[in-house]
């Protein structure tokens, strides 16, 4: 199983020294129904965090194609372009 925090911010803050945009996520990814195959899931965080997808099967390379998926698919979110980003695996 892989678990993730991911991150995307700006580079303007708010009064309270939070970025802006802000938007967390919480993807954690596992191994589906056929062999090689995997499967990931994507939640929110934040408020106002993009999303227009929340699962993504991957039919071969298990479980880190499928987390790597759903990565690439956040990173190409209307909102979360050119942010800068941080993915911290736990």
């Amino acid at each position: 199983m892989i678990r993730a925090v991911v991150k995307f911010w700006g580079s303007q803050f708010d009064t309270y020294g939070m970025p802006i945009p802000y938007h967390s996520y919480f993807v954690v990814a596992s191994p589906w129904q056929t062999q090689d195959s995997g499967v990931a899931s994507v939640v929110p965080l934040s408020t106002n965090a993009p999303l227009t997808k929340n699962h993504f099967l991957a039919q071969t390379g298990g479980e880190r194609a499928a987390f790597q998926a759903a990565i690439e698919w956040l990173e190409t979110e209307p909102g979360n372009q050119n942010l800068t980003q941080h993915v911290h695996e736990h």
